[in-house]
């Protein structure tokens, strides 16, 4: 029961984090948001690779957990309340996911899109610029805490790194979109958690809405 609960989860946040937010934004907007596919540069077509495959290795685990059962998997014993942190994580990460995926509207993409996009500075853009990946984080730490074991843990470090790749990426590509805007902004706000990763910016003005 157990793992097949985790199962249920792991597909929930996919559909919810981002099957549902590329259909609506496809048709509310008529815009297709995943664009690693047809972003020219390699590296950007490798990180869509490695977001695919995150998500494969999490669901062929869960599966496999439920098949196999968790022994094969290396899955060391751990406390209850280890697990229910696990469970307020995977929550509170999934809920930080869909509501700063619904606050950027039109503006989100799955890669870095060559046409232009609002910024988006409020609701959760407030706090932090990149609220999504660290949803994501979040979720993922609580799936370690649910199935610790080396493997998992990895997981989070691999990932983490792969998005502080993209989102230097994507704040390079920000700024050269909304120059001063976009790094009086990031003056402000931490880069995914509050008050850390801020951006150094000679221009200090002020924004309510847009892309991040």
């Amino acid at each position: 029961m157990h793992d097949a609960l985790i199962l249920t989860t792991v597909f929930a946040y996919v559909a919810a984090a981002f099957v549902w937010p590329t259909l609506r934004v496809w048709r509310r907007h008529g815009v297709w948001p995943v664009v690693f596919s047809r972003e020219a540069a390699p590296a950007q077509r490798m990180l869509g690779r490695f977001t695919g495959a995150l998500f494969v290795v999490i669901v062929g685990a869960s599966v496999g957990r439920i098949v196999l059962g968790s022994d094969r998997f290396g899955i060391w014993s751990a406390p209850p309340a280890f697990h229910w942190f696990g469970w307020l994580l995977l929550a509170s990460g999934t809920l930080l996911t869909v509501v700063a995926q619904r606050q950027m509207g039109a503006s989100w993409r799955v890669g870095i899109d060559d046409r232009p996009t609002d910024l988006v500075t409020g609701g959760v853009f407030q706090v932090v610029r990149n609220p999504i990946f660290t949803g994501l984080m979040i979720f993922l730490a609580g799936y370690a805490c649910l199935t610790p074991a080396w493997w998992s843990l990895a997981l989070w470090v691999w990932t983490a790194a792969g998005l502080r790749v993209q989102v230097a990426w994507e704040e390079q590509h920000l700024v050269v979109l909304h120059g001063a805007t976009y790094l009086a902004y990031a003056a402000r706000v931490g880069r995914l958690v509050p008050w850390i990763g801020r951006l150094h910016s000679p221009a200090r003005g002020s924004e309510t809405h847009g892309h991040s």
